[in-house]
């Protein structure tokens, strides 16, 4: 698959009809902004992104580009499109790539190139997207050893999701994200450290690619607002506690805390509580059966959906509860099966009702 600039490469043009002239760093930066606003006009298909933002690239006028000569105009436009719209099928990335710092940060070991490329850390949460290019084929999902740490703080990741794509011939591009385990207000900045100690290209074989692609980088939280919720939800010895809302400009996080009495501990084996469903006073769903791949859950008790209606005045929260037993022992502890006919008990709690500080 052709990169942007070969692309260009492959247009047949007179180089004698453009005029080589010098341009202000204003200037270079109203063409910027133009491709930007023009980029963000479509919203193509995955499959069809490199080709669509090329496309994009190509069409701009040659109004936009007077004062530029082709040699700037290379060397001037930053990446076009991000990761994060890869990684978008539920829609729950919409607003990233618009509010990541954008790095070119690169390490090569073994023959196999990483590059960090974009990052957003929203006082919680760290997401990281990056690029891999390899001499061999790594599969079709290759798996990465190795997740971010902050340094310098006592705080540490407690959750972490890893997901790997492959887009052409030897190239891949994934993304990680990580929860830092917080009690009470979320951090302002950050040193991170992105340590990828292995890459394995075949899951079921078990082969491992080891060398040391090792990354560090600061990064400040993104303007957000947390607003302290500290309500409560509670039914047959079941309580949901709804502790804080953090508002970023790209999504809002929901986090929470969970108890149970004595009774139902020594009754049930097994008690788990989630949020059903998240909807706003104007009838916005944004998390529920239907639309629950808009969701990112990391740690049991934390959960990130989309960007919140700036028209909204309150959040309605509901949780459910289920409440089972075991089907048996092992090694390991105690099971129950998918489709277990053990006893098993499913409720909603009361829905909590959130009056949004602006």
């Amino acid at each position: 698959m052709k990169d942007i600039y070969e692309l260009l490469n492959d247009i047949d043009l007179d180089i004698s009809e453009f005029e080589d002239v010098k341009v202000s760093q204003e200037e270079r930066e109203e063409v910027k902004k133009e491709l930007k606003k023009r980029m963000k006009r479509r919203k193509p298909s995955v499959w069809k992104k490199t080709m669509t933002a090329a496309s994009i690239a190509i069409g701009v006028s040659a109004a936009s580009l007077f004062g530029l000569s082709f040699t700037t105009f290379a060397e001037e436009i930053p990446v076009i499109g991000g990761i994060f719209k890869l990684f978008n099928d539920s829609g729950l990335y919409e607003e990233y790539d618009a509010n990541a710092n954008k790095f070119n940060l690169v390490k090569e070991d073994q023959g196999i190139k990483v590059t960090i490329n974009e990052a957003v850390f929203d006082g919680r949460v760290l997401y990281v997207t990056y690029e891999i290019e390899s001499d061999k084929d790594l599969g079709p999902s290759p798996e990465i050893i190795g997740v971010p740490k902050i340094n310098f703080s006592h705080t540490f990741f407690g959750g972490f999701k890893k997901e790997v794509k492959k887009t052409d011939e030897n190239k891949y591009v994934g993304m990680t994200t990580g929860e830092l385990n917080l009690q009470g207000k979320g951090l302002e900045k950050g040193n991170f450290g992105f340590e990828i100690e292995a890459i394995t290209p075949d899951r079921e074989s078990g082969s491992e690619i080891t060398g040391t692609w090792n990354f560090e980088f600061d990064l400040e939280a993104i303007k957000n607002h947390e607003q302290v919720v500290e309500l409560k939800s509670e039914r047959d010895g079941v309580t949901f506690s709804l502790e804080r809302i953090t508002y970023t400009p790209m999504s809002f996080i929901i986090n929470y805390d969970t108890s149970f009495t004595e009774e139902v501990d020594g009754k049930w084996d097994f008690e788990f509580v989630d949020i059903k469903e998240v909807r706003d006073n104007l009838g916005n769903v944004y998390l529920d059966s239907s639309v629950k791949g808009d969701s990112n859950r990391i740690l049991y008790h934390s959960i990130t959906v989309k960007k919140l209606d700036p028209d909204a005045s309150s959040l309605i929260i509901t949780p459910i509860a289920e409440l089972s037993m075991a089907d048996g022992r092992d090694e390991y502890g105690i099971y129950r099966h998918k489709n277990s006919k053990a006893p098993i008990e499913i409720f909603e709690l009361e829905p909590i009702i959130v009056e949004i500080e602006k």
